[in-house]
């Protein structure tokens, strides 16, 4: 099965080809441009692979939670080529994305995923390890990083640019119970490559049909 995934809900923007077994990703991390990169990249990796669009068989989407302007440009994409090519698309969570994305192997039986929602506030969603697989334990939130509500009383660990945004209030107001990267040159980023091991668990939709998450009313970029 050939799949295109596309990621835009931050500052980092990629895009990745499987084909088989092969998967082909660029990625940036970059505050603009992503409508100037996603589609060539997405060229050159068809390219690269001896691909046409018309080989495709469906496409994989971010679908949110996050900045506004950037999530919108990959779904506008994503939709433009789902109706120009008649292909199914799969929109898939973008904090479970970046849960996927920092630890693939899944070695982190407790994942806090955080993007920086600006307002000085985030996106959040809690992620528990299963043997079976990896969930989300609630609804993914929006609110500030002090107000942030433990599932249990076990360590978690919190992964993505929230972390690096909110470090020292994070570690002001929750302590120990929440453990960190050690530096911000560590800070996870979701990937298009992420969106193609997920994309079997949420059911195809049209390209009319995708719909955004953007958890607030009022949307900044």
């Amino acid at each position: 099965m050939n799949t295109l995934a596309i990621e835009s809900s931050t500052e980092s923007c990629s895009v990745a080809l499987q084909t088989g077994d092969q998967v082909l990703e660029r990625w940036v991390v970059q505050p603009q441009g992503h409508a100037k990169t996603i589609l060539p990249w997405a060229g050159e990796l068809l390219a690269e692979a001896g691909l046409s669009y018309a080989q495709l068989d469906r496409l994989v989407v971010a679908r949110g939670p996050g900045g506004f302007t950037s999530l919108r440009i990959g779904l506008a994409i994503v939709q433009g080529l789902a109706l120009a090519h008649d292909l199914p698309v799969h929109p898939v969570s973008s904090l479970e994305t970046l849960a996927e994305s920092a630890d693939p192997d899944r070695n982190h039986p407790r994942l806090l995923a955080l993007f920086d929602a600006r307002m000085g506030e985030v996106y959040a969603a809690w992620y528990e390890q299963s043997a079976a697989a990896r969930s989300r334990i609630g609804d993914e939130q929006l609110c500030a990083p002090d107000a942030l509500t433990f599932p249990d009383e076990l360590p978690w660990f919190a992964v993505g640019p929230g972390v690096t945004s909110f470090r020292d209030t994070l570690r002001s107001s929750v302590g120990d119970r929440l453990q960190l990267p050690d530096t911000d040159e560590e800070t996870i980023w979701p990937l298009a490559s992420a969106l193609l091991r997920l994309a079997d668990m949420v059911p195809a939709v049209a390209g009319h049909e995708i719909t955004p998450t953007y958890l607030r009313d009022q949307v900044t970029g």
